[in-house]
């Protein structure tokens, strides 16, 4: 499930009524709770204290949800491995995060991540890309148990959406936050996604045609996708504008490998 479904369901759903006798049995709890039990104190947590007992606790949520609702492990034909840089003003650039992935129906699958040199960094990120899926599973199977109606008219939605490709562009915040990005996908295939074909370059043995988009106000994306790999991503650059009407680049993306499995 991608942003926009995850939005259509927050959009759309609406909590069931409350029933009057709540109020009585909220009383009556009260009422008869049992007695407070304490705890030993533990110190405050700062810092990389807070975020190790984040990590934790969400460690401990994604462990019950997947025992809850345990998942197969889908067949992967091919995976890819890629790398995020980032460009400094002087031209200096930065490798950011390491990632492999593959491609699922027009969505690009994270399997990994690590961010070079920080293994701390890599296991809040990699808890968080767990977690993330999970709540949306465990918020579906809930919905699912309120309103049955309302998860039917999710998945029509999504039946009847045109065809389209997205894939992962860049990151924010030290790389623990991703950009997904997420186009029309062409009639003929020959692109991929919509837009004027601006290159075409081979990487990795696979041809690919670069697209480009307007990102922002003052950003653009380029993205070569390779239609032998289901459109997916092989190598990303994100531009700015300056002052001058040029354009500098600020961060890329590049496939290193891919993996045919057997």
């Amino acid at each position: 499930m991608n942003d926009s479904e995850l939005d259509e369901i927050l959009n759309t759903w609406s909590a069931p009524p409350v029933p009057p006798s709540l109020r009585d049995r909220v009383r009556a709890g009260f009422a008869a709770r049992p007695r407070r039990r304490t705890f030993p104190s533990l110190p405050p947590l700062r810092g990389k204290g807070l975020v190790a007992g984040t990590v934790l606790a969400a460690g401990a949520f994604l462990l019950i949800v997947s025992q809850a609702f345990p998942q197969p492990p889908a067949p992967v034909p091919w995976t890819v491995d890629s790398e995020f840089i980032r460009y400094a003003e002087d031209g200096s650039s930065a490798i950011e995060m390491y990632i492999t992935s593959y491609e699922l129906s027009g969505n690009e699958i994270l399997l990994s991540r690590s961010m070079p040199g920080d293994p701390f960094k890599t296991a809040i990120g990699r808890t968080l890309d767990a977690t993330l899926p999970a709540l949306t599973l465990l918020h579906m199977h809930i919905l699912g148990l309120v309103n049955p109606g309302m998860v039917e008219r999710i998945n029509q939605a999504r039946q009847s959406r045109a065809p389209g490709v997205s894939f992962i562009a860049g990151c924010e915040e030290g790389c623990l936050v991703l950009e997904h990005y997420g186009f029309a996908k062409t009639a003929d295939g020959d692109g991929c996604i919509a837009g004027t074909i601006v290159g075409r370059e081979t990487i990795l043995n696979y041809p690919t045609a670069a697209v480009r988009q307007r990102r922002t106000e003052h950003g653009r994306m380029t993205v070569w996708m390779a239609p032998g790999l289901g459109c997916f991503a092989l190598k990303v650059t994100n531009e700015e504008q300056r002052a001058d009407g040029t354009f500098h680049l600020v961060s890329a993306r590049q496939a290193l490998k891919v993996a045919l499995n057997p």
